[in-house]
C-alpha cells in the first residue's frame, strides 16, 4: 500500500469518528464500518471488487495504483490463513479481529446505567430485577440503556440491593416543626425501604448570608441519594433545583411560586390565618397585629393572608403587621417595638411558633401578662406550643399528612410516574391554648393633662 493510499485511509477513518455521537467510543466507530464493509475495512479507491458487490476481490492485492498481483494460496488450518502476509493484510482487519475489538470494550457499571438516566443506583438495580414498584416504562428504558452500555445482567444476583435514601433540604435545623414533619417522612419511606437524612442547606460563611450550599446539594447526587424534598422555601431556589439535577424533587410547605414547577405539598396559609383571626375575634379582640412577613416568600404570604382575613371582619384599618422572620431573637424585636409603642394591641399573631415564643418573652420583659393583657398566637403547632410553660394557642398544620403526602409523590417520582406538577394545600385546624384563653384588656383611664400657668 502507498502512503497517498495510507493518508487516504486515515482521512475516511476520521471523517467516520466526526459522525459519532459525543460519548460513543471508537471500538463502535470500527465495528460500525466493517459492518458495513462485509466484516472488513472499507477499500480504498481504485481497489479491484467483486462484480457481484462493491467488496475488493480475494484474489488481486495492489502495491500501487494500476498495478495488481496475485496473492498467495489460501490453505484452512482449523481457519484460514495465507502463507505470507502482505502489508495490505496488516491493514485491514477481519470480522474475528472486529468481535475481539468489540469484547475489549470496557463494560458499563450499575452506576454508569444510573448515572446516564438521573437516577440511583437503588432505582435502576430495582428496575432491572423487574421490581413491581417501578413502572414498566422506566424498567424498559433502564434495561435499554443496561444493555447499550454492555452492563453484564448476568451479575444481577451479586448486586447487593442499594437502600435508597432520600435528602430532605431544610433552611436550620433550629425549627422543631422540621423534626416533626421528618418524623412522619421517615414513616412512610421506611415502608418502601428508603431512609431519609436531613441536610442544612444554608452557608454560614459570611461572604454566602443568603446563599444555598449547592456544593452539598450536588454532593447528595454524585452518592446517589433517590431524590429531594424541600422543606419551606430554600435561599437561591433556582440555584438549589439546578444542583439537583434529574433527581425528583418535592416541595414541602413551600411557598405558591413554585407550584406548576416543582411538586408541592403545602399548607393552606388562607384557612390557618383566617381561623386564627375568627378565634380572636370571637373573644372581642379586634386591635390584632401580626409578626412576620420577612425571611421567606411564604412569610410574606401569611402576612397577606392575615390582612385579607382582617378585612373579612371589616377589621382592614386595625391590622398592623410588624416585620419579623422565622426566629426567636427577631420575634423578641418585634415584640418589644409593638408593646412599647403608643397604640398596644391586644392580639399578636405570628409567622410560626418560634416567632411566637421571642413575642412571649418580649410580653414578660415588659410587664404585659398573657393572655388577661395580651393574646398571642403562633403557627405550627410544635412541642414549643404545647409545652407547659408557653401554653401557646397555634395553628396545626397537619405535619403528619404534609409529610406523608410529600414522601408519596417522590417515590412515585423515583419509580417513573411521569405526570406534570402536583399540587396540594393541606388544611389546617387551630389548637386554643391558655396564651389566647381571654378577651381584650380593658382600656386604663387615660391621665388628665394639668396645665400650670
Amino acid at each position: 500500500m502507498t502512503t497517498e493510499a495510507s493518508e487516504a485511509g486515515v482521512t475516511r477513518a476520521r471523517r467516520g469518528a466526526d459522525r459519532v455521537r459525543p460519548g460513543a467510543g471508537g471500538a463502535e466507530v470500527s465495528s460500525m464500518d466493517r459492518t458495513l464493509c462485509g466484516g472488513r475495512s472499507p477499500a480504498p479507491p481504485g481497489t479491484p471488487t467483486d462484480p457481484a458487490g462493491d467488496s475488493p476481490r480475494p484474489d488481486v492485492a495492489r502495491d500501487s495504483p494500476g498495478k495488481a498481483r496475485p496473492r498467495p494460496p489460501m490453505r484452512f488450518n482449523g481457519s484460514m490463513s495465507s502463507d505470507a502476509k502482505t502489508p495490505a493484510d496488516d491493514s485491514a482487519p477481519t470480522e474475528r479481529d472486529g468481535a475481539a475489538s468489540s469484547s475489549s470494550s470496557p463494560q458499563g457499571s450499575l452506576r454508569d446505567v444510573a448515572n446516564s438516566l438521573g437516577i440511583s443506583s437503588a432505582v435502576a438495580l430495582r428496575a432491572l430485577r423487574g421490581m413491581d414498584d417501578i413502572r414498566p416504562a422506566l424498567r424498559r428504558r433502564v434495561q435499554e440503556e443496561a444493555e447499550r452500555l454492555r452492563f453484564p445482567l448476568e451479575e444481577l444476583a451479586g448486586e447487593t440491593d442499594h437502600r435508597g435514601v432520600v435528602a430532605v433540604l431544610v433552611n436550620t435545623m433550629r425549627n422543631t416543626w422540621i423534626s416533626d414533619l421528618v418524623r412522619s417522612i421517615r414513616i412512610e419511606l421506611t415502608a418502601t425501604g428508603r431512609t431519609a437524612v436531613v441536610v442544612p442547606t444554608r452557608r454560614r460563611v459570611p461572604e454566602y448570608p443568603v446563599a444555598a450550599d449547592t456544593d452539598a446539594i450536588e454532593s447528595l447526587v454524585r452518592l446517589g441519594v433517590d431524590g429531594f424534598l424541600m422543606v419551606s422555601d430554600l435561599a437561591d431556589m433556582d440555584s438549589v433545583i439546578a444542583a439537583t439535577g434529574d433527581r425528583p424533587f418535592v416541595g414541602i410547605g413551600c411557598s405558591q411560586e413554585y407550584v406548576g414547577r416543582i411538586d408541592t405539598v403545602r399548607i393552606d396559609d388562607e384557612v390557618g390565618q383566617g381561623l386564627l383571626v375568627d378565634h380572636l375575634v370571637g373573644l372581642g379582640h379586634q386591635d390584632i397585629a401580626h409578626v412576620g412577613g420577612v425571611g421567606a416568600a411564604v412569610a410574606r404570604e401569611r402576612a397577606d393572608a392575615f390582612r385579607r382575613a382582617m378585612a373579612r371582619h371589616g377589621l382592614e384599618d386595625h391590622a398592623r403587621i410588624e416585620p419579623g422572620d422565622f426566629t426567636e431573637q427577631v420575634g423578641q424585636t418585634a415584640g418589644n417595638m409593638l408593646l412599647r409603642g403608643s397604640h398596644v394591641p391586644t392580639a399578636v399573631t405570628c409567622a410560626n411558633d418560634v416567632t411566637a415564643v421571642g413575642v412571649l418573652s418580649a410580653a414578660r420583659e415588659a410587664g404585659f401578662s398573657v393572655p388577661d393583657q395580651l393574646a398571642v398566637a403562633g403557627y405550627g403547632n410544635t412541642s414549643l406550643a404545647s409545652s407547659g410553660i408557653a401554653q401557646l394557642t397555634s395553628v396545626d398544620p397537619n405535619s403528619d399528612r404534609l409529610g406523608a403526602l410529600a414522601a408519596q409523590f417522590l417515590v412515585e417520582r423515583v419509580s417513573g410516574h411521569e405526570v406534570e406538577a402536583r399540587d396540594v394545600a393541606v388544611a389546617p385546624t387551630v389548637v386554643v391554648r391558655r396564651s389566647s384563653s381571654a378577651g381584650p384588656r380593658a382600656e386604663s383611664p387615660k391621665r388628665k393633662r394639668i396645665s400650670v400657668d
